[in-house]
């Protein structure tokens, strides 16, 4: 009686002890932990309005104690941490990256889950936060005011300098055909009279 209940005892605690090591198995599967990191959401907040179609996700992956001397990333890699966008896969941030940009979320509620998974490929932390997104106010049209140039004033023009006049022509003068001798008009007289004369005889 006292080895069935002895046998009974040890089926009871190798019972209880494999029920724990399965609900710690990501324990020993592999860095990091529930133990040694937790989720840290830091943008977009719980309830945050986001306006646009792009939302930006940040999340703190560094884990506490990153800068203890025992600690290296062989020993101690930061999580993956998948992104997920009302259960669709968006992206996954690894090592120093922390961040993913949504593109095209449309207006209305939606839901981000994080799933953080060690080297070991086990989920071992799952967060979910709801924001809103907004649409961006309408902007108004571009419009193109043209304004009208100043008119410089007129530039001083000088008064117009009238042309010179043409020289005036010189005097023409008219042959002589008389001379100031008074001998010598009485002789010319003298020879048309002698011709009359002589015209009228022969």
């Amino acid at each position: 009686m006292r080895h069935l209940k002895t046998i009974a005892a040890a089926v009871l605690g190798l019972a209880a002890a494999a029920f724990v090591w399965a609900q710690n198995a990501n324990v020993y599967g592999g860095g990091p932990t529930h133990n040694d990191y937790r989720l840290k959401i830091m943008q977009p907040v719980e309830g945050a309005t986001v306006t646009g179609p792009t939302v930006q996700v940040i999340v703190n992956t560094e884990i506490p104690g990153d800068n203890d001397v025992r600690r290296d990333v062989n020993t101690m890699p930061r999580p993956d941490v998948q992104v997920f966008l009302d259960d669709s896969r968006q992206g996954r941030m690894r090592d120093e990256n922390n961040i993913v940009t949504l593109e095209n979320v449309t207006p209305g509620p939606h839901k981000l889950t994080f799933l953080a998974i060690n080297r070991a490929g086990e989920v071992f932390d799952r967060k979910e936060i709801s924001f809103v997104a907004v649409a961006p106010p309408a902007q108004p049209p571009n419009v193109t005011v043209y304004k009208p140039r100043p008119v410089p004033p007129p530039a001083h023009v000088p008064a117009a300098v009238p042309p010179p006049a043409p020289p005036a022509p010189a005097p023409v003068e008219m042959p002589k055909t008389a001379t100031a001798d008074p001998l010598y008009a009485a002789a010319g007289l003298a020879l048309i009279a002698g011709g009359l004369l002589a015209r009228r005889f022969f």
